[in-house]
């Protein structure tokens, strides 16, 4: 696979395809970076080992993820992990019975 191309994430994708992809991604970012697997490695406080494991999509865990992103300065791919919060079923039923049931006009 080259690593110029266009890959669409689906959910039809393994995990084991998904992880490959990510993998090859931190790789071109590292490169892009113009860092050894080393000097990442000492940079972000993981072994070279780790770094390995990483790009070939092996043994990935969020924390050292983060810390490779936060090196290569590419924290904001998690701003994807950002949801918006839903109002709860609950709060809008509590909030439904304080609405009158029926508006009768003022006789002032």
């Amino acid at each position: 696979m080259h690593l110029n191309a266009i890959i669409m994430i689906d959910y039809f994708m393994t995990n084991e395809a998904l992880l490959q992809y990510v993998g090859k991604q931190m790789q071109q970012m590292r490169i892009n970076a113009r860092l050894s697997q080393q000097q990442l490695a000492e940079r972000a406080g993981v072994s070279r080992s780790t770094v390995t494991q990483v790009e070939n999509g092996k043994g990935m865990k969020m924390e050292s993820i983060v810390a490779m992103l936060r090196v290569l300065n590419k924290l904001e791919i998690l701003n994807n992990f950002e949801t918006n919060a839903l109002v709860s079923p609950l709060l809008i039923a509590k909030q439904e019975g304080k609405k009158p049931k029926r508006i009768r006009p003022r006789h002032d």
